[in-house]
């Protein structure tokens, strides 16, 4: 289907023009006022509008104002053969998206009609991007009450009040393009774009034309002008998702905008500057990566001013529980499935599991067990996967009890686990804390919770 280009110019023979130039690859509507043009938007579809400035009735400045509140995200470039630049000012200062002078030259025109509406279409991308990452992962949809992650969230609000680059490091699966979203979410940037770079799925050969953009010839097969992520970014947040897999050779590229606030398209010669916020995020250890020379260490400080470090699903003790109910409740409507809750004995299995793919291997499982046994109500532990049975060396589960509250059964079980881990390792809270998969800190916060004493009971 053809875009739609709306010529609104009093004169005639402009209008033919312009129809003539754009009417092989556009549809072409032409309208002689400003009422008419209106009409035109009011009953069709339009993706750009060219403008002229004098018109008789209403001018063109005053009825680039009217769209500016009626379409606010229509592309319109202004024509006119007026020699003053005070129109031209005027103009980009109310919202055009670019001007032409007459009498126009053809190629100019074609090129900058061209670059509007891929900029236009780029940027209703990222919006619909936008909306379908936020009705999945919603910021208020970030769940968790363990100290390890409301400690990194609250690195995350204190962060987003500043524009200081922030590092966000932990293993896959542990939610940091969420994380940085958040961060966008509650900055003062939350209006504007958050684009999302995928470091790895992304060669040398593309990376600098992608993150920069590149110029009409800049090499083979660049037939036309194409704006990179920065362009798209504008003042909003540039998220780098696992910024180590960046060859050296785009590390020192990405450190010279960081330093200067300003890049060159590939092919190009023209400096553009940038005021784009960089977060960036990594599943290694950075640090050894730059003791290792494979990341560069004035690169890392860059981007390390703010470190936020999430912890993984096994050192989020509690949380685990909140996470099935949480994604039970955002799945249900989508897969129209009778499933209403998980049973205690199933819960604890999920529990005792160590998770190495972290919250997104655990929404995972909830989907799968609720594609393939949703017409149940209750969830049983014979719906887990198989690896969940595997070598049980897990403690009995507690015989289920009608009268007794969910998450009291659920700690019960908690309690009788971690007893054990202690009884096996001679009160050893850091071999305990090893063979149940978390830290030494959150077994004590744990033990605290339940009440479980730091020493062996004395017989």
């Amino acid at each position: 289907m053809k875009q739609h280009i709306l010529v609104v110019d009093d004169e005639l023979g402009p209008r033919e023009s312009l129809k003539a130039v754009f009417s092989r690859d556009y549809d072409i509507s032409l309208a002689e006022s400003a009422s008419e043009g209106m009409a035109v938007l009011e009953r069709e579809h339009v993706d750009l509008v060219l403008l002229d400035v004098m018109m008789p009735e209403e001018d063109g400045l005053t009825f680039l104002r009217r769209l500016q509140t009626s379409h606010p995200d229509l592309p319109v470039v202004m024509i006119s053969a007026a020699s003053s630049v005070r129109p031209v000012v005027e103009a980009m200062r109310v919202g055009a998206t670019d001007f032409v002078s007459k009498p126009f030259d053809v190629e100019e025109i074609k090129h900058i009609v061209r670059r509007a509406l891929e900029t236009s279409v780029l940027q209703r991308r990222v919006v619909t991007l936008e909306d379908d990452v936020a009705r999945e992962f919603p910021v208020t949809g970030i769940v968790g009450q363990s100290p390890a992650f409301t400690a990194a969230l609250d690195d995350v609000r204190k962060a987003a009040a500043t524009d200081s680059t922030v590092l966000i490091s932990g293993e896959s699966g542990t939610g940091k393009e969420l994380a940085a979203r958040m961060l966008h979410s509650l900055s003062n940037r939350s209006t504007e774009p958050f684009v999302a770079v995928h470091c790895g799925a992304l060669t040398e050969t593309l990376m600098e034309s992608e993150l920069f953009g590149h110029e009409k010839g800049a090499f083979t097969g660049a037939d036309k002008l194409k704006h990179g992520r920065f362009d798209i970014a504008g003042s909003g947040t540039l998220f780098f998702d696992e910024v180590s897999e960046m060859t050296l050779a785009t590390q020192v590229k990405l450190l010279r905008v960081l330093q200067e606030r300003e890049f060159t398209r590939v092919g190009g010669t023209q400096v553009i500057k940038t005021n784009a916020r960089i977060v960036g995020a990594s599943n290694r250890a950075l640090r050894k990566e730059v003791a290792s020379g494979d990341f560069r260490d004035d690169l890392y400080y860059r981007l390390s001013v703010v470190p936020v470090t999430l912890p993984p699903l096994r050192e989020r003790g509690g949380d685990i529980s909140l996470l099935v109910h949480h994604f039970l409740a955002a799945l249900r409507p989508t897969l129209n499935v009778e499933a209403e809750a998980f049973a205690p004995e199933t819960l604890a299995l999920l529990n005792a599991y160590t998770w190495p793919g972290n919250i997104r291997e655990l929404r995972n499982v909830v989907e799968r067990m609720l594609v393939l046994h949703g017409s149940s109500r209750l969830i049983e532990p014979a719906f887990l996967p198989e690896e969940f049975h595997e070598g049980s060396s897990i403690v009995p589960v507690p015989p289920a009890d009608s009268d007794e509250p969910l998450q009291d059964r659920v700690s019960a079980y908690e309690k009788q686990m971690i007893e054990k881990a202690l009884q096996d390792t001679h009160w050893v809270q850091t071999r305990a804390a090893e063979q149940l998969g978390t830290t030494r800190r959150i077994l004590r916060y744990r033990m605290e919770k339940l009440n479980i004493p730091a020493q062996a009971p004395s017989t």
